[in-house]
């Protein structure tokens, strides 16, 4: 077929979707895409323009990517990179409209099930099918998805196996399925260990892991362990790489608490002691490091009462709540410990839980439970 009648059948088929009947995308057949012949000059080109295609719509440059794609679909209709680099431009134009164009969107997928029909083993045009998957809502589609591309991409490169591993890795985790999520990000990591949400994700995995132990007693703790101190080493690197991130700080320190409390359980009190001092360090350091922080002068609370230092314990709730008055943890705990009398000039309980239903009343935390139960206390019943 002449280059410019290809050219002109391609746009006709991009342009279609903006009128008429909307394409049915699983009517997509490569097989009806005739082969052609390149010199060895045009697939030099064409392998360039491909690259540039892709590069932009990794990038988000959809403009770019269009015009490249197209280029490269010029020189030859069966490129499954550019295929799915066109689908993926044409949802992107779908979701401009409110509400989304049916037409584009699946013209979209169409394009992007016929890249995956030309080139099963395709890494990329696997890595753009589920992200289209996610993008329109399907995320269980989309982690499976990733999941068998993965499978048929068994021998492309690392880096393009790479983004297939943290897509998969990410969806299952979005889908709160950690257990699945966790080889998928700790083989993203190994090939790249400089992503600090990757990292946070990891550790958030063997936390997650870590609080329920499977198997026998004795081995499912000590192995629940071992997910504990390997998800706080996990948090350490994100706070490495990204240190201003509040959220790994704290839970490195949960990371650090959870693996003293199994070790606890197993009667280890040396690597108890060893591990609950590391959480009480790392608190300490985040409390310092983030002033507005109100959870982390809550947690060294918290900390501070299981090792009985009630006066130490109720400073803290006190300096937790001079940076989010709110606080609902904080009121509590340092009501409950006014109540106990162990300490000496505290805030009157009652005072604190007039203050935690005022809370409650205008933001919600408490359940309906507990609500009522303070209400009685406040009462006096």
């Amino acid at each position: 077929m002449p280059r410019l009648c290809r050219t002109v059948l391609l746009l006709a088929v991009v342009s279609c979707a903006c009128r008429g009947v909307s394409i049915r995308p699983e009517s997509a057949d490569a097989s009806t895409i005739a082969a052609v012949d390149l010199t060895a000059n045009e697939r030099r080109v064409l392998a360039e323009t491909v690259d540039r295609a892709v590069d932009a719509v990794v990038r988000r440059r959809y403009a770019e990517a269009e015009v490249a794609a197209n280029e490269a679909l010029a020189l030859d209709p069966r490129s499954a990179r550019a295929r799915a680099t066109i689908g993926m431009v044409l949802f992107q134009k779908s979701a401009a409209s409110d509400p989304p164009d049916l037409f584009l969107a699946n013209a979209g997928e169409r394009e992007i099930l016929l890249a995956m029909e030309i080139a099963p083993e395709d890494a990329f045009a696997g890595w753009l099918h589920a992200v289209f998957l996610a993008l329109s809502g399907h995320m269980s589609a989309a982690a499976q998805a990733a999941e068998d591309a993965l499978v048929r991409a068994e021998k492309a490169p690392a880096t393009e196996r790479a983004a297939l591993l943290g897509i998969a890795g990410t969806y299952r985790y979005e889908l709160g399925e950690e257990r699945a999520a966790l080889p998928h990000l700790q083989a993203y990591v190994a090939l790249r260990p400089d992503d600090s949400a990757a990292c946070f994700r990891v550790g958030s995995c063997l936390l997650r892991k870590s609080a329920v132990p499977q198997g026998a007693k004795a081995d499912a703790i000590l192995a629940a362990q071992r997910d504990a101190e390997n998800a706080a080493s996990a948090f350490a690197r994100c706070c490495e790489l990204a240190p201003g991130d509040e959220d790994g700080a704290l839970a490195g320190v949960a990371a650090w608490k959870r693996a003293a409390d199994l070790a606890h359980q197993r009667g280890d009190t040396v690597v108890y002691e060893r591990h609950f001092a590391e959480a009480e360090k790392l608190c300490h350091s985040a409390a310092a490091r983030f002033p507005s922080n109100a959870e982390a002068m809550f947690r060294l609370g918290v900390l501070a009462e299981e090792r009985k230092a009630f006066p130490a314990a109720a400073a803290a709730y006190a300096q937790a709540l001079g940076r989010n008055g709110d606080h609902l943890g904080s009121l509590l705990n340092l009501a409950a410990l006014s109540e106990s009398g162990a300490l000496v000039g505290a805030p009157a309980a009652r005072e604190l839980w007039s203050r935690a239903l005022a809370v409650d009343a205008r933001r919600g935390g408490l359940s309906a439970d507990e609500r009522r139960r303070l209400e009685a206390r406040v009462r006096g019943s």
